[in-house]
C-alpha cells in the first residue's frame, strides 16, 4: 500500500485551514486538507519506528525497551489547536510519534544517546535539551524526554516528506506508569490534568506522586526538590485523604471493576466525595447513548451532594478503550509502585 503524499497546497493554506478550525468555521475541505496532512506523517512515522526498532534489536538489554508508536487523532489535533493559541499545523511536532520505555534513566540515556549521534540527515529541533524533562521536571510533575526531528533525505524516494516533524518520546516504566495513572485519572475525574488544567488539589496530589515515585524507585529529585520527605509524605497524604483520587486508582484496577469495564460501551462514573460511600467508586454502562443521558440526569440529581457524577459518552469511546482494557496493568504498575515508595519513605522515619 502506498503512503500518503503531502500534496496540492502550501503550508500557508494548511495553516489557515487549522485556523479556521481552531474557531469552528472550517469547511469540508479544511478537514480534508488536515487529513492528509496527518495521513501524511504516516511514511515519516514508520522509517522512524523501522530505524528504532534496528538499533533496539542490536542494543545489549534491548528486549528489555518497548517501543511504540501512533498519529494523533483528528479530535486530539482539533483541541491541541484550540488548546494553544499559538499553534500551527504545519508546525505541530507531535502529529507522528513514537514511544520508547526503558527500565531506568540510564539506559534510556544510554540508547538516547546512540540516537543522537546517528549519521542520520534528520534534523534535531531545539537542540538536546530543550524537551529534558528527566533533569528539569515540569510543574505538572511529568518526566522524560521529547526529541523533536524534522525528516530530512536527499533520496528521491523520501524527498517528498522532507521537514514534517515526529517525536520520540523517551520514558522510563517509573515515568510511564505515573502518565498513564494521570490520563486514567482525568477520564475517572474528569480533570484535564495532563494539559495542565485540572482542579489545584488534584495536580498537586499527581505532582507529590511523581516526587515520591522519583526518590525512591530513580534516586533522583524532581519538581519538588525543595520538600524534605518528611513534608512530602504529610502533604501527599493530607491531599489522599481529602480527594481519594488514589484510592480510586486502586478501585478502577481491581478484577471486578475490569470484567465490568470491558462489557460496556458507554459508562456512568460515581465518586463518592462524602457520607459512609466516601472514596468508593461505582459505574453503570450502556449500550446507548439515549438511555446513558437519561441514568445520567437522574443520578446526578439524586447524588448531587455525596458524588462526582460522570458521564463518560460516545465522544470519548477511544478514551474508554484505551483506559479500560490496555491501560489496567499500568494503573496497577503505577499504584504497586507508589505503594513500595511509600513503604519505604516512611520507613525513613
Amino acid at each position: 500500500m502506498p503512503f500518503v503524499e503531502p500534496g496540492g497546497y502550501s503550508k500557508g493554506e494548511l495553516d489557515r485551514a487549522g485556523e479556521r478550525i481552531r474557531i469552528g468555521a472550517e469547511t469540508p475541505n479544511d478537514l480534508v486538507l488536515l487529513d492528509n496532512w496527518r495521513a501524511s506523517h504516516l511514511y515519516v512515522l514508520n522509517t522512524f519506528q523501522s530505524s528504532l526498532r534496528f538499533r533496539r534489536a542490536r542494543s545489549a538489554g534491548g528486549d528489555t525497551i518497548t517501543i511504540a508508536q501512533r498519529l494523533k487523532r483528528r479530535p486530539t489535533i482539533i483541541d491541541k489547536l484550540r488548546r494553544e493559541q499559538g499553534m500551527s499545523l504545519s508546525r505541530m511536532h507531535d502529529i507522528a510519534g513514537c514511544r520508547l520505555i526503558f527500565p531506568d534513566v540510564a539506559s534510556l540515556n544510554h540508547f538516547r544517546g546512540g540516537v543522537l549521534s546517528s549519521r542520520a540527515a534528520h534534523e534535531l529541533v531545539g537542540g538536546k535539551e530543550r524537551y529534558n524533562y528527566i533533569d528539569h521536571p515540569k510543574p505538572s510533575g511529568y518526566r522524560g524526554i521529547h526529541d523533536v526531528y524534522k525528516y530530512n533525505v536527499g533520496s528521491t524516494g523520501g524527498v517528498k516528506w522532507n521537514g514534517l516533524r515526529l517525536e520520540i518520546q523517551y520514558r522510563t516504566v517509573v515515568q510511564h506508569a505515573w502518565a498513564t495513572a494521570v490520563e486514567i485519572s482525568d477520564i475517572v475525574n474528569a480533570t484535564r490534568l495532563k494539559f495542565s488544567q485540572a482542579n489545584a488539589s488534584i495536580s498537586r496530589l499527581f505532582l507529590l506522586c511523581s516526587e515520591i515515585l522519583a526518590r525512591v524507585h530513580e534516586g533522583r529529585e524532581g519538581y519538588c526538590a525543595d520538600l524534605t520527605n518528611q513534608n512530602l509524605l504529610f502533604e501527599y497524604q493530607g491531599l489522599e485523604d481529602e480527594l481519594h483520587a488514589i484510592l480510586r486508582l486502586r478501585n478502577l484496577t481491581s478484577s471486578e471493576f475490569q470484567k465490568f469495564a470491558r462489557s460496556s460501551r458507554l459508562f456512568i462514573l460515581i465518586n463518592y466525595t462524602s457520607g459512609d460511600m466516601e472514596g468508593k467508586l461505582e459505574a453503570e454502562g450502556f449500550s446507548d447513548n439515549a438511555s446513558a443521558a437519561a441514568r445520567y440526569s437522574e443520578v446526578e440529581a439524586k447524588l448531587q451532594d455525596v458524588a462526582d457524577v460522570v458521564l463518560v459518552g460516545s465522544s470519548q469511546q477511544d478514551a474508554i478503550k484505551l483506559a479500560y482494557t490496555n491501560y489496567f496493568s499500568d494503573a496497577s504498575g503505577f499504584i504497586y509502585m507508589l505503594d513500595n515508595a511509600l513503604s519505604e519513605l516512611r520507613g525513613h522515619h
